[in-house]
């Protein structure tokens, strides 16, 4: 009798157990849930600021006066609070369009949503390309991402963070399977792009069909 009381107690702990730990594990998806793009989205930019302030980070990848030259620049601006946040989303076709997907032949639908989503991951990284090899350089030195969970997320999109004094951000989601997500963040530094409202950012992709909308943080 007291080896089956003692074994009922046991089942209860382990039962206890596993109950606390189901319910950390409901808490933290519904943190990571409850957790806004924007958010997410500042959180990696945060990551990308303390990059470029960091002597050992950038001396462990680069000796290139110029390329620190470029980055000491981008570490002075103040990426705390975003003046605006813009969500940019491309459709699929236009996308195909800009890579030439149509040029490939017969390739399956899986390969082409696969290059399709590269390409708007690498968008950005083109725009600073346009500003030099340096630049280029300078920026992809300092990229950051991470891979979370939202139930929202149904879409691939592009936040671009614009500030008062410092260089604008972009952080590209991208929607995976079970409401997983991708972002990837990349300092903008490209002067001819203009953010300064969502009209200008349609204007610099005048060629390709935008749809550009404010984000406002949520409360």
């Amino acid at each position: 009798m007291k080896r089956v009381n003692q074994l009922c107690l046991s089942i209860s702990i382990i039962v206890g157990i596993y109950a606390s730990v189901f319910a950390l594990a409901s808490c933290e998806k519904n943190k990571r849930n409850a957790q806004s793009l924007y958010d997410q989205g500042l959180e990696i930019i945060q990551l990308m600021s303390e990059m470029t302030q960091s002597e050992a980070y950038i001396a462990a990848y680069t000796s290139d006066s110029e390329i620190k030259s470029i980055l000491q620049n981008i570490s002075a601006g103040d990426f705390t609070t975003p003046k605006a946040v813009y969500a940019i989303t491309i459709p699929d076709q236009s996308l195909a369009a800009m890579a030439e997907l149509n040029n490939l032949g017969h390739v399956s639908e899986e390969i082409r949503s696969f290059l399709t989503q590269r390409y708007l991951s690498s968008l950005m990284t083109q725009i600073n390309a346009m500003g030099g090899a340096e630049n280029l350089a300078a920026t992809s030195l300092c990229t950051a991402g991470k891979t979370f969970v939202n139930d929202k997320a149904d879409k691939n999109v592009i936040y671009l963070y614009t500030y008062d004094n410092a260089v604008p951000a972009a952080v590209t989601f991208t929607a995976g399977e079970n409401h997983a997500v991708s972002a990837s963040g990349v300092f903008v530094n490209y002067e001819p792009f203009t953010c300064g409202s969502a009209e200008e950012i349609q204007a610099f992709f005048s060629d390709i069909i935008v749809e550009v909308t404010e984000v406002l943080p949520e409360s």
